[in-house]
């Protein structure tokens, strides 16, 4: 009978655990999608919040962590996390890196130059060298704790703009993740955040090409323009030269053609 009695206390103790550890995880559910929810709110809203609405690129992070938005026309790169949002021209990029925990994965430089350096060299062995791979499928290493974009500026304010693609206690409540198992949801959240860090970095190295391009464009035609520029002024000094009656018409003309032969 004592038996019977200690058995019956026991199913009611393990029943009353199973149903305790139910109503904790539906709440902690709750509890989740509720404060998902509201970063995707304030994702939002900040997102209103850049001009040129028609004509940007955005990157979402997992659980609406923090955006990534590329404005083609604005030329202007924004980073927004929970109610920050900080906007960068793209003039002011000189290099974007994607970052594995401490191992470099991609590097892609500016190839303009400061003080007289040659940018393009200064990154992992040149301006797009690609030092390792992107891909999910690849795995190198076992355990993976972060993902961060660095991107480099030309602001002593703030000389480097950095994007945590993937954090592993945000996303899994774990430290670190294992790799072992790619059929995970933890190897999932991984993956996917590696690869908005492969697509921001895209997305960075072809405004550095364009910004490169055109500061090439630019200092080829100033040549040019200063040539014109100095022709210009010497047709004028020979006009007041023949206004004057220093020169004849015969000369002024023979200077002219010199000038514009040149």
């Amino acid at each position: 009978m004592v038996e019977i009695i200690i058995l019956v206390l026991f199913l009611l103790i393990l029943v009353w655990v199973i149903f305790f550890l139910i109503k904790t995880e539906i709440k902690d559910k709750k509890k989740d999608k509720a404060r998902k929810e509201k970063r995707t709110n304030l994702l939002d809203n900040k997102l209103k919040e850049i001009p040129n609405q028609d004509g940007v690129r955005i990157i979402r992070g997992r659980k609406s962590r923090y955006a990534f938005v590329l404005d083609e026309v604005g030329r202007m790169i924004y980073y927004i996390k929970s109610s920050q949002i900080i906007k960068v021209p793209f003039d002011q990029i000189i290099s974007v890196e994607v970052i594995e925990d401490n191992t470099l994965l991609s590097s892609k430089s500016t190839t303009r130059t400061i003080g007289g350096a040659l940018l393009g060299g200064a990154l992992a062995g040149g301006a797009g060298m690609i030092v390792g791979g992107l891909s999910g499928d690849s795995i190198q290493k076992k355990k993976v704790s972060k993902i961060t974009v660095k991107i480099k500026l030309r602001d002593y304010s703030t000389p480097a703009l950095l994007i945590p693609c993937f954090i592993a206690h945000e996303l899994t409540g774990l430290n670190e993740i294992e790799l072992t198992d790619k059929n995970s949801e933890h190897f999932y959240s991984y993956k996917n955040e590696l690869q908005n860090a492969q697509k921001i970095a895209d997305y960075v190295s072809v405004i550095i090409d364009e910004v490169d391009r055109q500061e090439k464009q630019s200092q080829t035609a100033q040549p040019i323009t200063s040539q014109k520029s100095s022709v210009a002024d010497e047709l004028t000094k020979l006009a007041a030269l023949k206004e004057q009656g220093i020169l004849t018409e015969e000369e002024f003309q023979t200077q002219k053609e010199k000038l514009l032969n040149k």
